[in-house]
C-alpha cells in the first residue's frame, strides 16, 4: 500500500503525546475556580437557601385528592349510574319462572342427598352434610329412606318428596305451588 492512501492513518499518531494526569487535574481545578468566581454572592445565597429549604410533602394533598375523587365517583354511580352497571330493582320474573327456579334448586339438592345416600348408605342428618345450602332449602328426614325438600322465595314455593321421580319435579308436574 502506498503512503498516500487516504484511508490509511497511522494510529497512534507518531506526534501524539498523551496528556499528563497532573495537567488534566490542574485544568479541571482552574475551570472550577473560574466558575466559582463567576457566581455572585446573591446567587450563592439563593442556592444555599434552596438546598436548606425542606422539600414540600405533597402526600397528604394527594391522599385528600384521591379520597375526594373516590367519593365523587361513588356519588355519581349512586345517583346517575351508567347503563352498563347492573341495576337492582324489583324482580321482574313471573310466578312460573320463580317456581321453575325453585324446582331447579330442589332438584340439585335432591341429587346431592341421593349421591350422599348412595355413597354412605344412609340419608344425611342435615343438608349441609351432603354439601347443600341449608339456608335456602328446608330439608326434613321423614324416615330412614325418605326425605322432603321445600323452598320459597316469598312469592313462589316448591316442595319435593323423595318418593317422586326427579323428572316430575323438573318437568313441572311435581308438587310445586
Amino acid at each position: 500500500m502506498s503512503s498516500e492512501d487516504p484511508f490509511k492513518r497511522p494510529y497512534p499518531d507518531e506526534n501524539y503525546v498523551p496528556p499528563d494526569e497532573a495537567d488534566l487535574r490542574r485544568q479541571a481545578l482552574q475551570r472550577a475556580y473560574e466558575i466559582a468566581t463567576s457566581i455572585t454572592t446573591e446567587q450563592a445565597r439563593e442556592a444555599m437557601e434552596a438546598q436548606a429549604r425542606p422539600p414540600i410533602d405533597r402526600g397528604p394533598l394527594l391522599r385528600a385528592l384521591n379520597a375526594a375523587l373516590a367519593v365523587g365517583i361513588a356519588v355519581w354511580l349512586i345517583f346517575a349510574p351508567p347503563e352498563w352497571l347492573p341495576q337492582s330493582g324489583a324482580d321482574q320474573r313471573s310466578v312460573e319462572q320463580r317456581e321453575l327456579g325453585l324446582r331447579l334448586v330442589l332438584a340439585m339438592e335432591a341429587a346431592r342427598v341421593a349421591a350422599y345416600r348412595d355413597a354412605e348408605g344412609v340419608l344425611p342428618a342435615t343438608l349441609a352434610e351432603a354439601g347443600g345450602d341449608q339456608r335456602s332449602v328446608r330439608y326434613v328426614v321423614v324416615d330412614p329412606s325418605r326425605f322432603t325438600l321445600s323452598a320459597s322465595d316469598g312469592v313462589a314455593s316448591a316442595t319435593y318428596d323423595s318418593t317422586q321421580p326427579l323428572a316430575m319435579l323438573l318437568g313441572g308436574a311435581g308438587n310445586a305451588r
